[in-house]
């Protein structure tokens, strides 16, 4: 594996970062951290990479227990292969965890 797909991570987040300020909270703050993790993963920065695969683990993990009682059958396997793709943003930065970097030159 190589660490381009954290570049690729950094410019999709930052391509979506402007819906944060379309969502009904308006948060300044929250944009201003999803910024900040989409500006570390273009970096390959070990604690972007951490503050974006965690949570979206978790997330996924939560989605794919939670689906296995509120859907029928069929529909939940489409559910938990949505969770699935969620979870593997952790094992690409378990991968490629010696590549990327705490620090560099400056704080990105």
């Amino acid at each position: 594996m190589r660490p381009r797909f954290f570049r690729l991570f950094g410019g999709l987040t930052l391509l979506l970062s402007p819906l944060v300020l379309a969502a009904p909270g308006k948060s300044l703050v929250l944009f201003a951290a999803v910024v900040v993790v989409g500006v570390g993963l273009l970096f390959l920065r070990k604690w972007a990479a951490l503050y974006f695969s965690v949570p979206l683990f978790g997330f996924g993990s939560w989605i794919a227990l939670s689906t296995i009682t509120m859907d029928p059958f069929p529909s939940n396997l489409l559910v938990m292969v949505y969770s699935v793709s969620l979870m593997l943003p952790l094992v690409i930065t378990i991968r490629v965890w010696r590549q990327l970097v705490w620090r560099g030159k400056w704080f990105f």
